[in-house]
């Protein structure tokens, strides 16, 4: 997630020597950045246009946190920025900031201003709500938007649209309809305004690709993977190695390693033999010289290619999945995407063993 402040300011001028109305010479010019996103500060800017002797920012929060800041021989035409130790919530200021030049001539003026830390938008896009085919989304968001600005870039890494939409006034969720040139979307750039100018990024990688291969065949009740049966993965590995030079340099990608069964013996022992055959194929890939981010789940009979009633030797449902991605891959089993476990590093590996 990224963020930026949303840029509500005010200006303030202070005189040197109020008694004979100078304003003209305008010393100081005070600008407040007063509304930021979570993780930024609000900021008190300084934009120094005389030569100073002396500069004395005296400020209290509402919750009797001080603010002191005491500076000497500033240079005109200098800019001084302060952050102010708001972390979230609304504040509020009040004090004074006092000059002094050179010449002996002093001056003052009185601040009271308000500060507030705005929450994450909590921009998200759950599973199911993207269609690419209709080009067309569903944005949650945490408050109301006024408008999302999109870019879509194809998988050979050319633009395909870019545009903004206005949110009409309402509660998220929001659709999000965009248009764009033929051709298969690698992923989608966000970027959401509320009413209040605060702007989230938000990222959506779908483009994945399930690597075709031939399935490894195990020994009964055995996660080994024989000797024999190595050529089969020496193939997908070399598919997978193709993958990583046409989309490595456009996105993050990862490996996924799924893991099945059919519905011979008990569910809960199916599910711990999928996952240990799952990790076997995944350290094979490691070994040979994957060195992206692999994860691994075993699903077990959860998930049957072939519906079959139970203790029926279904070869199709023993199978496994290799999916290369940049975030996890949609499956048809509640809860999947917070099973991937990511496999150590090729190190580790070797320390295990």
């Amino acid at each position: 997630m990224r963020t930026a402040a949303a840029l509500s300011t005010f200006f303030l001028l202070v005189a040197v020597d109020a008694a004979t109305s100078r304003a003209a010479e305008q010393v100081i010019t005070v600008s407040v950045n007063d509304k930021v996103p979570a993780g930024k500060k609000p900021t008190l800017v300084l934009q120094v246009n005389q030569d100073l002797e002396s500069l004395v920012v005296d400020l209290l929060r509402d919750d009797g946190e001080k603010f002191l800041r005491e500076e000497g021989n500033v240079p005109r035409g200098s800019k001084r920025t302060y952050e102010l130790p708001d972390t979230s919530g609304v504040y509020h200021y009040r004090g004074t900031i006092h000059v002094a030049l050179p010449s002996g001539e002093s001056g003052s003026m009185t601040l009271d201003f308000g500060t507030e830390v705005v929450c994450g938008l909590g921009l998200a896009v759950r599973q199911g709500d993207l269609k690419l085919d209709a080009h067309t989304l569903l944005l949650q968001s945490s408050r109301p938007l006024a408008k999302v600005d999109y870019v879509i870039t194809g998988e050979d890494g050319s633009r395909l649209g870019q545009g903004s939409v206005n949110i009409p006034r309402g509660k998220p969720p929001y659709t999000v309809d965009w248009t764009q040139k033929d051709g298969k979307v690698l992923k989608i750039e966000l970027v959401a305004h509320d009413l209040n100018q605060i702007f989230e990024k938000l990222e959506l990688i779908p483009w994945r690709w399930s690597i075709p291969h031939e399935e490894v065949e195990f020994e009964t009740g055995s996660a080994e993977i024989r000797p024999e049966q190595a050529p089969k993965l020496d193939q997908s590995y070399e598919l997978l190695q193709e993958g990583l030079a046409k989309y490595g340099k456009l996105l993050p990608v990862k490996l996924y390693v799924a893991g099945y069964t059919d519905t011979v013996a008990a569910a809960d022992y199916n599910q711990g033999l999928s996952e240990r055959r799952a990790l076997s194929i995944a350290r094979y890939f490691r070994q040979k010289g994957f060195h992206h981010p692999i994860f691994y789940q075993g699903f077990g009979e959860r998930a049957l290619r072939v519906p079959t009633p139970d203790e029926t030797p279904e070869p199709r449902n023993r199978r496994a999945e290799y999916v290369l991605g940049a975030d996890p891959p949609p499956m048809d089993v509640p809860g999947a995407d917070a099973g991937w476990k990511k496999l150590e590093p090729a190190a580790e590996l070797r320390r295990t063993r």
